[in-house]
């Protein structure tokens, strides 16, 4: 079965008119994982709200996961404060070591993050989410207020599934993921793929070590950008390759297909995100690196 087949009969629980529309939808050539807020809009009217909606979206997400080694599919669906609606999966990447691995929920929230919003306001998972990611999940815009929908259960907020959480206010830090200033760093350049890393970098969030980073992924079909996700506790921090490789492979793209890559960092960064970038890039395939310090 193909990637569309595949996706098509994820969504075999929708309602018969709901079920027509939304096939319609992920048929498209151009389909890349998420609902416009006006395509979300369409399928409400048809007799469902976002929290169903939402919920049965996660079969479809799932269909998205790379899972060779747990062989747990886990997806997420997230409604952004515009109305639109982004697909996450987790992401396996062997034989990298298992940090590298890329879970759902920061699937679904860089995938968000890429399209330009500024908040998400409910998440729904296929299973509940595991440490890492309420961490994760607790640097956003209004964390306490975030709604997740478990199975089979009523929504919870992630105040409940994160007591006594630590944040970025305990760092006395101000900026949220997702609604941060973006940084100065400029070069001129007729480049293309280095004008996508750069505005990567720009819009990256690295209130912590003060290291913004962005890396440009060039296909045959494309340019995919990718930014760094700094989190207060580190480990679940989001490295940009991660972040573009989302993109790739929720845009329908193939890493196999990556043939170029520049990563941009600061000039006056503490940590880098080349060594790791290289590693990851190399077990991917021949993939040209340059690297910029601006």
């Amino acid at each position: 079965m193909n990637k569309i087949s595949k996706r098509l009969a994820s969504l075999e629980q929708f309602p018969d008119q709901l079920q027509t529309l939304i096939k319609s939808l992920v048929a498209q050539q151009n389909f890349s994982g998420y609902f416009s807020a006006d395509q979300v809009k369409q399928l409400c009217q048809l007799g469902t709200n976002h929290q169903q909606l939402l919920r049965l979206l996660i079969p479809l997400a799932q269909t998205y996961s790379i899972a060779p080694l747990s062989e747990f599919y886990v997806g997420a669906a997230a409604l952004s404060a515009s109305g639109a609606i982004y697909l996450g999966a987790n992401m396996e990447l062997p034989p990298q070591n298992l940090g590298q691995t890329i879970h759902a929920e920061q699937s679904a929230i860089s995938h968000t993050w890429h399209h330009g919003e500024s908040s998400i306001t409910l998440l729904a998972v296929s299973a509940t989410p595991c440490g890492h990611c309420r961490q994760f999940m607790n640097e956003l815009p209004q964390a306490n207020q975030l709604e997740i929908l478990l199975p089979d259960q009523q929504s919870i907020q992630l105040s409940q599934l994160l007591p006594h959480s630590f944040g970025p206010s305990d760092l006395a830090v101000a900026d949220r993921l997702m609604k941060s200033a973006p940084y100065a760093l400029n070069k001129s350049t007729s480049d293309p793929l280095l004008n996508a890393a750069i505005n990567a970098a720009q819009q990256s969030y690295s209130p912590y070590s003060n290291s913004p980073s962005g890396i440009a992924l060039k296909t045959k079909r494309a340019i995919y950008q990718g930014r760094y996700a700094e989190n207060c506790a580190y480990n679940p921090s989001l490295s940009p390759l991660q972040s573009a490789l989302i993109a790739v492979h929720l845009a329908n793209d193939n890493f196999c297909d990556i043939t170029e890559a520049v990563l941009v960092e600061s000039k006056s960064r503490q940590i880098s995100q080349l060594a790791i970038s290289q590693n990851i890039l190399s077990e991917l395939g021949d993939i040209d690196l340059i690297h910029y310090a601006i």
